[in-house]
């Protein structure tokens, strides 16, 4: 899914600068920007969800925590 937030942002971006709004030659590194944030909170996510299913196998908190602590994730 973030893939496809991504694609989208650069052609969004491949778009302004068609439009003469953003420059590539000078605006390039805001890819880099937004693709390296997206991966943060893309790895941010993962291990949380990680630490809640090792907290759920190692019998710390029971299937219904686990459940709510995965929605409150989302």
């Amino acid at each position: 899914m973030s893939w496809i937030i991504i694609l989208i942002v650069i052609g969004v971006f491949f778009w302004l600068t068609n439009l003469h709004v953003l420059v590539l030659s000078r605006d390039w590194p805001l890819i880099l920007i937004f693709l390296g944030i997206v991966n943060l909170l893309h790895l941010t996510k993962r291990d949380k969800r990680k630490k809640i299913i090792r907290d759920l196998e190692s019998g710390k908190i029971n299937t219904q925590q686990a459940e709510k602590r995965l929605k409150e994730i989302t």
